[in-house]
This record gives structure tokens, sequence and C-alpha cells, in this order.
């Protein structure tokens, strides 16, 4: 009598068990994007809620850090999710990032820094169609409050993050104003890529990049792989049919893969640190379509403001230098095989799509 009734406990716990698993394997994924703009989609209209009149939009979240409602990280898929990410938002697609975002509003700040001042929200300035002023964006950690409110984890993390720090974009734009030698040799691209590297040691970029990621981790949970993605490089130096010289495109893309490994450096250390960490390269997708290419998967230079730009008096549109349609398709593709590989089992933390033979 006493072995039936531990036959049947066994076969009881065994039924539980490979229960629990069917739940678990039938369990639809959950996601959430985090960053800066090229995780937002700037560039890439429509914007969530850019429909409605001025007054109200710009009060709208959505609008102010110009989420696209095409962004590559909709187009991403997971196991237990019907179609793409983008038709499951506020289900299985969590969207936090933003044009425009620094490390510091990433983080997830201690009581003593509260205390002192110090804030993660990220302060949106708006000027267009007479209406002007400024509205406040929620730090983006706070979206795993609205997990934890609807009872669900995070399996993925996406973000790119950094590039605001160390300002790319203007000294970009500072290389385009002037590529004349100065009195001292040195050209406003070299000036700008030296002061790239210099603002990356002296702001400290790299602690604040890992800071970023270890806060996201703590706030994700360990069972959450978050995914660090580069950075393309955005011209092409061969092309010398732009605002840029060849000589100063080679500079800036340079410049970019230093970022970018820099990039893969504090992800690797992550990671010997026991952070469940990843890290997904872009740049040979975009090899040969930066912008002024003949397939160009990049915007080049957008002169002067555009429609739904925040302030209708900037010399150049948001746009700029941002992924086309193209570009984000090329992200996608990118991240969907590290998701899809990481699904696999493969035991692999950097990716990129076409160097990786796994």
């Amino acid at each position: 009598m006493k072995k039936i009734f531990l036959l049947i406990a066994c076969l009881f716990v065994l039924v539980s068990c490979c229960g629990a698993a069917a739940e678990e394997a039938g369990k639809a994924g959950v996601l959430v994007a985090l960053g800066d703009s090229y995780t937002s989609g700037e560039g890439l209209e429509p914007y969530f809620g850019q429909d409605a009149p001025m007054g109200e939009k710009c009060k709208n979240p959505d609008w102010l850090a110009h989420r696209s409602e095409v962004c590559w990280p909709g187009m991403l898929k997971l196991p237990g999710v019907e179609g793409t990410l983008a038709e499951h938002r506020g289900e299985n697609f969590f969207f936090a990032a933003a044009s425009g975002a620094m490390t510091v509003h990433l983080f997830q700040l201690s009581e003593e820094e509260k205390a002192n001042g110090q804030s993660a929200e990220f302060e949106k300035v708006y000027n267009r169609d007479g209406v002007s002023g400024a509205e406040m964006l929620a730090p983006q950690l706070s979206i795993f409050d609205e997990l934890d409110a609807k009872g669900l984890k995070a399996d993925y993390v996406v973000m790119t993050i950094g590039g605001n720090d160390v300002d790319f974009q203007g000294i970009i734009m500072m290389s385009l104003m002037g590529q004349t030698r100065l009195l001292e040799g040195e050209t406003n691209v070299d000036k700008g890529i030296t002061l790239l590297e210099q603002q990356y040691e002296a702001k400290q970029v790299r602690e604040k990049i890992k800071r970023v990621f270890y806060d996201t981790a703590s706030r994700a949970g360990e069972q959450a792989v978050l995914l660090v993605v580069g950075y393309p490089c955005p011209l092409v130096d061969e092309n010398a049919l732009s605002f840029f010289s060849k000589e100063s495109a080679a500079i800036m893309n340079e410049a970019n893969q230093f970022f970018c490994m820099n990039l893969i450096r504090i992800v690797d250390e992550c990671r010997t640190e026991g952070m469940n960490i990843c890290y997904v390269g872009v740049s040979h997708v975009f090899d040969g379509h930066g912008a002024y290419s003949e397939d160009p998967y990049i915007n080049p230079i957008v002169l002067l403001a555009q429609k739904q730009d925040l302030d209708s008096t900037a010399l150049a549109g948001s746009a700029s230098l941002h992924p086309n349609q193209k570009g984000a398709e090329a992200y996608a593709q990118c991240v969907q095989y590290a998701i899809d590989r990481l699904e696999a089992g493969t035991e692999r933390y950097i990716f990129d799509y076409f160097t990786n033979d796994d």
C-alpha cells in the first residue's frame, strides 16, 4: 500500500512538473526597448501620437520621445507571440526608448541621489506651431513598474545607448560646418574625433554605460537577457557625393568603431561578472549602405526642421544620420538573429549577422 502511495505521489509530482514545463514552454515572450534615438526610431514616421493637435501631442510622451510605429524593436518576433511585437504593445512589447536620451535617463537612482536633487527624468523642450514649453519624460526604467503591475517579466531587453553622452551627432554637425584645415594643421573633423575620445574619458562615459547595464539588469531580473546593440558607421568612405570628404567620412567611421569596440569591452566585462548580457553588432549589415551611398540605410543630413521635429527653428532635422526604413529592417535582422540563436541555446554572447557561423 505504501509503495502504491509513493508511486501515485511520484506520478503527481511528475505530472505537475511536466505541466509547469509545458506552461513555461508555451509562455509568450516579453521584450522591453530602452535607450536612445537609434532604438526609438527617430526619423521613421509615423510616431505614436503625431496626428493629434499640437496642444495634445506636446503632452504625449510617445510623440515627445519620437517613438516610431515602425521602429525595429516592433519588427521583432518572440516565441509564443503571434506576428511581430508591434502588434502587442503593452502586452509583449514595452517601449520606453527616447530620442536624445543619455545614460542618466536609464539610471536607477539611490535615495541619496534623489535627496541631492538628481533625476532620471528627461526634459523635452518643444517649440512649433505657436506652442512652446517643456515636459518631463519618466525615467526609462520605470517601464518595469508597468510590467510588475501586469505580473510580467521581461525575456529580453534591447537598447542602444551612449552615443549622446559623447555628443556624436553634434561632433558630426561640427565637422560639417567646417572641414577646412585649421592653423595648427588639424581639420574640424580631426579635432571633433579627438574631442569625442576625450569626452569618453573625461565624462566617464564608460562608467555611466556600465551603470546603465547593471541598473537595467537589476530592474529586469536575472531571467532577462540584455541585448546591447551597436551603432552603424554613418557614412561611406568611397562616396564623394556628400557634404563630407572621403577622408572625413573615414575618420568619423573610425570614431564609430572606437565607440562600438568600447561597448563590446564593457559587455564582456559585465558578462565575466555574471550578468546575462550580449552584444549585437550591426556594422557589417550597414557596410556600403551609409548616408549618401547608392543604396543608403541611413538618412543624409536633413536641412531645416521637419514637420514632426520638436523645434521648428532647428537648422537640421532630427532624422539626420539616423536609420531609414531599410536601416530599421537591417537592425531588426541583426537583433532577430541574436534572439533566434539564444532561443536555440547558443552560448555565444557577441552576435554579428554576417560574421558568426554558429
